[in-house]
């Protein structure tokens, strides 16, 4: 009489291959986890470098600059901006000075973490005739 073989436990092959599905499903899930928080942190800086250029524009509306001004120098934390004015005259009097705000920041030296972005607003501000 021949015995039949329990089938009720798993073989080492059918183990191994479970393991290898798991730890796939754990490097997929470790990236997915990884790319977000990296994408938070570069939307946190952008949102920053948005808000560095707002308050520089607003800066330079008030300061209204009656001829050509370019101004650039370093904001902390890694920011860098470049302020740019230049007069143009208008037909009836009040002349206009379009005013480009860029704002870049970079972070790392070189490496897979390292990166680069740039915020850049623009406005027209009226500048009192004088």
């Amino acid at each position: 009489m021949r015995r039949n073989p329990d089938d009720s436990g798993f073989l080492l092959l059918e183990t191994l291959i479970a393991f290898v599905i798991a730890a796939l499903a754990l490097v997929v899930l470790y990236r997915a986890a990884f790319d977000g928080a990296a994408a938070i942190a570069v939307a946190r800086r952008e949102a920053a470098a948005l808000a560095r250029a707002e308050s520089r524009l607003a800066s330079l509306r008030a300061m209204a600059p009656a001829h050509r001004y370019v101004h650039e120098g370093r904001d902390g934390n890694g920011f860098v901006y470049r302020e740019t004015a230049i007069r143009l005259a208008a037909p009836r009097g009040a002349p206009l000075v379009p005013v480009r705000i860029t704002v870049t920041l970079s972070w790392g030296n070189g490496s897979a973490g390292a990166g680069r972005r740039g915020v850049t607003l623009t406005s027209v501000i009226a500048v009192p005739a004088g």
